[in-house]
């Protein structure tokens, strides 16, 4: 991975798939990756739904040995129970009702490249059991079948289900949690790296807005973007490129405008919402306070443009108060430099082109 002249880190990874950040846990998250991937060991992804979990773990196969080879991904949630032992093992005709032709599964399929799991939090637990035995023997048959398979993958899993409740649950075997869990990256939600939302809303209207044959949307207000900014983000990075999305879409000019924007959680940021109604005090307070932090900080700054100490004069608190609230809400004075239109995506992960474009 290489690095923008702004510090910001980009790797490219296939098919206009682009992994982007400036955000501290990220770049130690990216450091993570570049020390496992080269090794063979089992990695667990964790993370809420729509963080990245799959990119990332494309980006490990694509850092590892083993890159020249396809990347197999199989969801778990995706593939009926009864269909998954077929999916993962393959079977031979005849094994049981409706196989009429053999089947090669995804361990089969995966012999020589990278695995990857997603939703293991759903694997039913017989499947589990057979799944750590693949893991300890590296090798398998298939359903119906005799003979026994060896096969070489390194397996990378993801889950958003909290696989330690899990074990206690019983739903989810012991052993096999810590057979997975020889490298674990847990990625934040976005809430918890607001200093990428500019990046993120840049890159994708980049690389969204000749897709969606709307060349003309290059930029988005300052407005939009401060809601943009202050949004909590439920669905994570996947909720904000289908927002951005759908805004190039209804953007009739230039410019994404605040009104072209719609959340799937109902409307913008607002300081109450009915879900911060539903909790304690103390957590709906804090939720209030948040809020309003960040809309006033970036209403302040956006209109300072940037300047902490015109900030801090006008709020009437210190410089060092200012810069302690933009640390605590990933506010950075990059954001409020005068928009210029968006460049595409320049940096590369390792195997790529390399140069900047």
């Amino acid at each position: 991975m290489t690095r923008e002249a702004t510090d910001s880190l980009q790797a490219e990874i296939d098919h206009g798939r682009t992994l982007i950040s400036r955000s501290p846990v990220m770049r130690r998250i990216l450091l993570l990756i570049e020390r496992i991937a080269p090794t063979d060991v089992s990695v667990l992804l964790t993370g809420p739904t729509g963080t990245g979990k799959e990119l990332v773990a494309r980006l490990i196969h694509k850092l590892s040995g083993r890159a020249e080879r396809d990347f197999i991904a199989i969801d778990c949630s995706a593939v009926a129970p009864t269909l998954l032992e077929s999916e993962l093992f393959g079977h031979e005709r005849g094994a049981f009702t409706g196989a009429e032709r053999e089947r090669v599964g995804v361990f089969e399929l995966a012999d020589g490249t990278t695995l990857f799991l997603d939703e293991i939090a759903n694997l039913p637990l017989d499947a589990q059991a057979k799944l750590l035995r693949v893991l300890q023997e590296r090798e398998f048959r298939r359903l119906g079948g005799r003979r026994l398979i060896r096969t070489d993958f390194r397996l990378v899993t993801a889950t958003n289900v909290d696989l330690l409740a899990a074990v206690r649950a019983g739903t989810f075997r012991s052993d096999l949690f810590h057979r997975l869990k020889v490298a674990c990256v847990e990625l934040p939600p976005l809430k918890d790296r607001r200093e990428d939302i500019p990046l993120l809303v840049a890159h994708f209207i980049s690389q969204k807005r000749l897709r969606l044959k709307r060349p003309g949307v290059c930029r988005v207000s300052h407005q939009a973007l401060d809601l943009l900014m202050a949004y909590d983000w439920p669905g994570n990075v996947r909720e904000l490129e289908n927002v951005i999305e759908t805004a190039i879409v209804d953007c009739p000019a230039d410019t994404i405008e605040a009104a072209h924007l719609i959340f799937a959680a109902g409307p913008g940021p607002q300081v109450m919402t009915h879900e911060a109604l539903d909790l304690p005090y103390r957590s709906a307070r804090q939720h209030a306070l948040a809020t309003f932090e960040r809309l006033y900080l970036l209403a302040q700054l956006r209109r300072y443009r940037g300047s902490i100490k015109q900030t801090a004069r006008h709020a009437g608190v210190t410089t060092k108060h200012v810069r302690a609230l933009m640390n605590r809400h990933g506010i950075s004075r990059q954001d409020f430099r005068p928009m210029q239109p968006l460049r595409r995506a320049v940096l590369a992960a390792r195997g790529s082109a390399r140069d900047p474009s």
